[in-house]
C-alpha cells in the first residue's frame, strides 16, 4: 500500500500489533486500543487481510473488548454521561425492539435464535455507538483528542494515496463503469468512498479555518484538497452534491472565501476536471430527456418504498427487513436512508434518527461558537459540517450503516463530547 515492498508483511504486523494493543488496553491504558482501532476504521480491506488468522475477522470486537476490560480494571465507567447518552440508549433499545418486530413481520424466528443475518448486521452497527461511549470513557486529556485527529488524518492520507495510485492508471477521457473504484473501503463501493471523502474534506476545511498555527492550517487544507481530488475521481454525483453542501455551510458560517471559490469553480469546472467527470454529471438525463438507468431505478425504488410506508406508517416493517423482501428485482436497499428508515421503523424511527442528527449538529455548532481553544472550535465546526454532508449524501443511498463510512462520525461526536468537558473543567467556555 505504501509502495515500500512490505505488502506481504502487513497481515502479520497488523495481527501482532492487534494482540499487543489488546493486552496493553487491558493491563495498561485503554487508550492504546483506541489509538490502534481508529486509524483502521476506513481501511476495511486492510483489516480484511487478517481474516484468516484466529479471531482475525473479529478484530474490531476484540479490541473493543480489550478497552472495556481495561476500563473495568481501572474502575472507570463505561457508560459515560454526555448530551448523547439518553438518546443513544433509546436509539439502541428501539432498533433492537424493531428488529424483533421485523422477525414477526417476515415470519421468521427471533434473529439471535436463527442465526439471522439481521442480528449480525445490527450488532455490526452497534459497534459505532459502543465506540462512542468507550472513547468518551477513555479520553481523559485534551492532547489525546489532538492525537486521535492526527491519526485519523494519517489514515485518510493512506486511503487517498492508495485510491489515487489506482485511478490514475486509468483513462478518464471517456466515462465507463469500470472506472469506478471503492479503494480500501471495500464493499462500501465508489459511492460510499465518495460520501466519506466529502464528509472528511468538509471536516478538514472546518479545522483549517480555525487554526492559528500556519503549518497545521495548511496541512489540513492540503489533505482536504487531496480528498476532494479523490472524490472527483470517484465519479459519484451524490458525493459531489454532498461536498457542495458542506462547503456552502462552511462558507455561510465561517469562510466567506469558500463561497467565492465555489462560484469560480461553478463557472469554470468543465475546463478543470477530466472528461469522464463531465460525462458522469451530464448523464443524469439521456438524449431523449428522460432519466438514465441508475437515476430511473432510484426513482422506482423510492416509489416502491413509499407504497410500503403508506401501509406501515407508524412502526414500519421492522429494522433491516427491506433487503429480504425482494420487492424490486434483486435490489436490497431503497437507495435513500430516510425512506429506508421510514419504511422499516416508521415515523418513530425517523424522528429518532433526525433527533440524533440534529443533536449532533447543534452540539458541534455550540462548541464552535463557545470554545476558546481554536482546535476545539474547529472540531465542533467540523462535526457540524460532517452532519450537513451526511444528510445530503444519504438522500442518494444508505451511507449511515457502514462502519467504514460513518465510523468517524461517532469518533468525532465522542471527541466533541469530551472537548465540552475539558472546556467546562478549564473554565474557558463563553456563555
Amino acid at each position: 500500500m505504501l509502495n515500500l515492498g512490505l505488502e506481504g508483511f502487513i497481515p502479520v504486523v497488523l495481527y501482532t500489533t492487534g494482540i499487543l494493543a489488546f493486552l496493553l488496553s487491558v493491563f495498561w491504558r485503554p487508550m492504546i486500543g483506541i489509538y490502534f482501532l481508529v486509524p483502521l476504521i476506513p481501511l476495511q480491506t486492510i483489516r480484511y487481510r487478517i481474516n484468516d488468522f484466529p479471531l482475525g475477522a473479529s478484530l474490531v470486537y476484540v479490541i473493543l473488548l480489550g478497552i472495556v476490560l481495561g476500563l473495568l480494571r481501572k474502575g472507570q465507567p463505561i457508560l459515560t454521561r454526555t448530551h448523547w447518552t439518553l438518546l443513544l440508549c433509546i436509539y439502541v433499545t428501539f432498533t433492537f425492539a424493531s428488529m424483533c418486530f421485523g422477525s414477526f413481520y417476515l415470519g421468521v424466528e427471533m434473529p439471535w435464535l436463527s442465526g439471522d443475518r439481521r442480528f449480525s448486521d445490527w450488532a455490526d452497527f452497534m459497534t459505532m455507538p459502543v465506540l462512542f461511549f468507550l472513547i468518551t470513557a477513555a479520553v481523559t486529556e485534551a492532547r489525546q483528542v489532538r492525537w486521535l485527529i492526527y491519526l485519523m488524518c494519517l489514515a485518510v492520507l493512506m486511503l487517498d494515496k492508495a485510491f489515487y495510485n489506482t485511478v490514475t492508471e486509468h483513462d478518464f477521457s471517456t466515462y465507463s463503469e469500470e472506472l469506478r473504484e471503492g479503494g480500501t473501503m471495500g464493499y462500501a463501493g465508489s459511492n460510499g468512498l465518495a460520501s466519506f471523502e466529502a464528509q472528511y474534506a468538509t471536516f478538514l476545511l472546518a479545522m483549517a479555518s480555525t487554526q492559528k498555527e500556519r503549518l497545521q492550517r495548511w496541512g489540513f487544507y492540503a489533505l482536504a484538497l487531496f480528498s476532494a481530488v479523490c472524490l472527483m475521481y470517484s465519479l459519484s454525483r451524490g458525493g459531489y452534491v454532498a461536498l457542495a453542501a458542506g462547503c456552502l455551510f462552511l462558507g455561510i458560517v465561517k469562510q466567506r472565501k469558500l463561497l467565492v471559490a465555489m462560484l469560480v469553480f461553478g463557472l469554470t469546472w468543465t475546463s478543470l476536471v477530466p472528461i469522464a467527470v463531465i460525462a458522469r454529471v451530464n448523464m443524469t438525463y439521456d438524449a431523449s430527456g428522460g432519466l438514465e438507468h441508475s437515476a430511473e431505478m432510484r426513482v422506482t425504488l423510492w416509489e416502491d418504498a413509499a407504497q410500503l410506508i403508506n401501509a406501515n406508517l407508524f412502526l414500519g416493517t421492522g429494522y433491516n427487513t427491506y433487503r429480504y423482501m425482494k420487492r424490486v428485482g434483486n435490489y436490497e436497499d431503497t437507495h435513500n436512508i430516510y425512506l429506508k428508515i421510514l419504511a422499516e421503523t416508521g415515523l418513530a424511527g425517523l424522528l429518532l434518527f433526525l433527533w440524533l442528527l440534529s443533536k449532533t449538529f447543534v452540539r458541534g455548532v455550540l462548541l464552535f461558537r463557545r470554545a476558546v481553544d481554536p482546535f476545539a472550535a474547529g472540531l465542533g465546526l467540523g462535526l457540524a459540517g460532517w452532519v450537513v454532508c451526511a444528510i445530503v449524501a444519504n438522500v442518494f443511498g444508505d451511507r449511515w450503516n457502514y462502519f467504514q463510512i460513518q465510523g468517524y462520525f461517532w469518533v468525532l461526536a465522542a471527541l466533541v463530547a469530551r472537548s465540552w468537558d475539558f472546556q467546562e473543567t478549564e473554565g474557558v467556555t463563553e456563555e
